[in-house]
């Protein structure tokens, strides 16, 4: 089942051709992958998924009451406003999940005031709190960003058992190419167009993507 689907997408921004004749599918229960250089329109290509941007060009086609998960690459909170972990992840009505959050390592930290949390912890709780409202669709910008080597793997693990358990599609964006390639059924290439699509294995043999990112060995192992 598709939960979107994007049609010959185009937008333009004063004036300036962001991305242009796109198209693509974000199928139900698998992990699907945008990468490509800085500005070339993935987080714009997202956040027309989203429906928090409309596209000046095509069609958005997107399944009824589906719910969705977001967790942006940055999040700006006023710091005058004294907020806790547990209460920003319970913000709009979404309930802490109780196993994911020990999974996490965050259950110690979630009465602590948000701006009192380290860039990773910060990660992990903006995480939780995107999967509190049990999303169809969970889309995912840059989400490892300012964790350390050990913490990226445990987050990709824990990733897939969220897509196991909750048969959730997820959409990630990001420039982490090495894990990334392991841990994802679809890849797209975005760089103001669709470079090239599909497999793992296959897009990291693309002339295109070897002229954006050089060669890189992968080894696609991770089992549904």
């Amino acid at each position: 089942m598709t939960l979107v689907e994007l049609k010959n997408i185009g937008l333009k921004i004063g004036g300036k051709q962001i991305i242009e004749g796109i198209s693509l599918q974000l199928k139900r229960g698998k992990i699907t992958t945008l990468i490509g250089p800085n500005g070339g329109g993935k987080t714009s290509l997202a956040r027309i998924l989203l429906g928090i941007i409309q596209p000046t060009s095509g069609k958005v086609l997107r399944l009824q009451q589906m719910k969705v998960g977001y967790m942006p690459q940055k999040i700006e909170i006023e710091k005058t406003i004294p907020i806790s972990a547990r209460d920003f992840v319970q913000l709009e009505n979404g309930e802490i999940d109780q196993k994911l959050a020990r999974r996490l390592n965050v259950e110690k930290i979630l009465d602590k005031q948000i701006h009192d949390l380290s860039g990773g912890q910060l990660q992990k709780i903006l995480f939780l709190r995107s999967l509190a409202g049990k999303p169809d669709l969970l889309v995912l910008d840059e989400p490892t960003q300012y964790m350390d080597i050990a913490a990226i793997q445990d987050f990709y693990l824990i990733l897939e058992e969220v897509r196991k358990a909750n048969g959730c599609t997820i959409l990630l964006i990001s420039h982490d190419l090495h894990l990334v390639m392991q841990k994802t059924d679809f890849v797209f290439c975005v760089n103001h167009h669709i470079c090239c699509h599909g497999a793992p294995e296959d897009v990291n043999q693309h002339p295109e993507y070897l002229s954006l990112f050089g060669v890189y060995q992968h080894h696609h192992n991770h089992k549904h």
